[in-house]
C-alpha cells in the first residue's frame, strides 16, 4: 500500500513538473522573443540590357544575269560557306524539277539504309543488345531535337533510328530482308531520273564567304568601317524599316559576306561605359542560340540616358544570318546560388556567414559568396556541412523583449 503512495506521488509530481516546465518555457519565449528565420533556397539573379540593334556586315550582293522564266532553286542554306565561283542557285522550267530533285534525295536516303540493312556482313555479326542500346539512345536524340525545334536535327536524327531498327529487325530475324523495298525505290528513282532536265540557268557567288538568300537593300550602305557614323535617326529608320523600301532588284538573289564577325548598333537608354570592352552573353529574341560578344563602345549622344552601342562577335547562324534588325539581350551577370539576406550577415573569428537553426540551438555556417545584390548575397551551392546549405533555416533577427 504504501508502495502504491509512493508511485503514485511520484507519477503526479512527473506531470506535474512536465506541465510547469511547459509553461515557464512558453512564457519565456513569450518574454524574451524567438528567432526570425528563413528558409535558404535556390535564387537566380539575371542582370541584362535589352535593345533593337541592326546588324552590320561587309555584305556583297549577288545578281542573277538569266532574263527568262522558270523557278530557281537554291543549292545552299543560309549561313553555309561558299567558294567563289561556286554554285549557290539553279532555275528550272518548273518546279517538278525541283520537286522530283528533292523526292530522289529523301528516296536514295531510305535506299541506303535499306541496303546496309540488307548487308549480311552487317546483320550476322550485328549484337542485338548493342544495337537495341543505340536505338534507345538515338529515339531520345530524337526527342531532344523535338522539344528543341531543331528540324534539321529531327530529321536527321530519324534516319538514324530508321536505319538501326532496320538492321535489328534483320539481325533478330523479325524481317528477312528488305528485297522487294529496294527494288521498288531503285524503280522510282530511276523514273524520276529519267524525267530530269538540265537547269535553265545556273547562278554562282563571284566571293568566298557566307551566303544568305535575304537581300534587303541595305546591303551598300551598311558597312562596317563606318559604324562609327550612324546616326541616331539613321538606326532608328532601319529598325523602323528593316527592308529598305526604296530598294526593287528582281536579280538580287542573295548575297555573301566575308567571314563570320559581324557587328551591332543600336540605341540604349544607358550612357555609363562601365561595360565597355567587356565581353557578355548575346541573345536575340528569335534563337535560343547564345553567342559571345564584345562591347566595342557607347558613345552618349547628349540626349539625356541616350546613347549609341556598337557590339563585335565573330561567331555566326543562320538566324544571325537572316536578320538586319533583331530584338536583343546583353547579359552581364547570371548566377545561381543559395539565398541569404543581407541583414543576417555576421563574421566570426574572421569568416562571413551567418547563423541556422539546428533543431533550438543556433550554429554558424560559413557563407561562399558568388555574388552580391543589394539586400542579398549568393552563396555557392555546397553539400559542405560548414557552410550554408539549401534549406536551412537562416536567423534573420531576434524579436525585440516585450515590456
Amino acid at each position: 500500500m504504501i508502495y502504491k503512495r509512493l508511485r503514485d506521488g511520484l507519477l503526479m509530481f512527473l506531470i506535474a513538473a512536465t506541465i510547469t516546465a511547459v509553461i515557464v518555457s512558453q512564457i519565456y519565449i513569450s518574454v524574451h522573443g524567438t528567432e526570425n528565420t528563413q528558409d535558404a533556397v535556390l535564387y537566380t539573379c539575371k542582370e541584362s540590357l535589352s535593345f533593337t540593334g541592326v546588324f552590320v556586315r561587309d555584305e556583297t550582293v549577288i545578281y542573277s544575269d538569266y532574263t527568262g522564266g522558270g523557278v530557281m532553286n537554291y543549292t545552299v542554306s543560309d549561313g553555309s560557306r561558299v567558294s567563289k565561283n561556286s554554285t549557290v542557285a539553279m532555275i528550272y522550267d518548273s518546279y517538278s524539277q525541283i520537286y522530283n530533285r528533292y523526292r530522289i534525295s529523301r528516296l536514295s536516303e531510305e535506299l541506303d539504309n535499306l541496303e546496309s540493312a540488307n548487308d549480311r556482313g552487317v546483320t550476322d555479326y550485328a549484337q542485338p543488345e548493342f544495337i537495341y542500346n543505340q536505338i534507345a539512345d538515338n529515339y531520345k536524340n530524337l526527342l531532344l531535337d523535338l522539344d528543341s525545334g531543331n528540324l534539321n536535327g529531327v530529321y536527321g536524327s530519324s534516319l538514324d533510328l530508321l536505319k538501326l531498327m532496320n538492321i535489328y529487325n534483320v539481325a533478330t530475324n523479325v524481317e528477312s530482308g528488305y528485297d522487294s523495298r529496294v527494288s521498288s525505290l531503285s524503280s522510282e528513282i530511276d523514273s524520276l531520273s529519267a524525267a530530269l532536265k538540265e537547269p535553265e540557268a545556273v547562278i554562282t557567288s563571284k566571293n568566298t564567304g557566307y551566303f544568305t538568300s535575304h537581300v534587303d537593300g541595305y546591303e551598300s550602305v551598311l558597312k562596317t568601317k563606318d559604324i562609327d557614323s550612324l546616326t541616331v535617326e539613321q538606326i532608328k529608320k532601319i529598325i523602323s524599316e528593316p527592308v529598305d523600301t526604296g530598294f526593287s532588284d528582281s536579280k538580287a538573289i542573295g548575297k555573301v559576306f566575308g567571314d563570320y564577325a559581324w557587328k551591332m548598333v543600336g540605341v540604349i537608354d544607358v550612357a555609363d561605359r562601365y561595360f565597355v570592352h567587356e565581353t557578355l552573353r548575346f541573345q536575340i529574341d528569335s534563337s535560343e542560340n547564345v553567342h559571345t560578344v564584345t562591347v566595342d563602345s557607347i558613345t552618349p549622344t547628349g540626349n539625356g540616358n541616350e546613347a549609341i552601342i556598337v557590339i563585335s562577335c565573330d561567331e555566326l547562324d543562320s538566324e544571325l544570318a537572316d536578320s538586319r534588325v533583331a530584338d536583343v539581350e546583353l547579359t552581364f551577370v547570371e548566377a545561381t546560388g543559395i539565398r541569404a539576406p543581407r541583414s543576417a550577415i555576421r563574421f566570426v573569428g574572421g569568416e562571413k556567414g551567418v547563423y541556422v537553426m539546428v533543431g533550438e540551438q543556433k550554429e554558424f555556417k560559413k557563407l561562399d559568396v558568388i555574388y552580391e545584390g543589394d539586400d542579398y548575397v549568393l552563396s555557392r551551392n555546397t553539400s559542405d556541412s560548414e557552410y550554408l546549405n539549401l534549406y536551412d533555416r537562416i536567423v534573420v533577427e531576434q524579436k525585440s523583449q516585450k515590456t
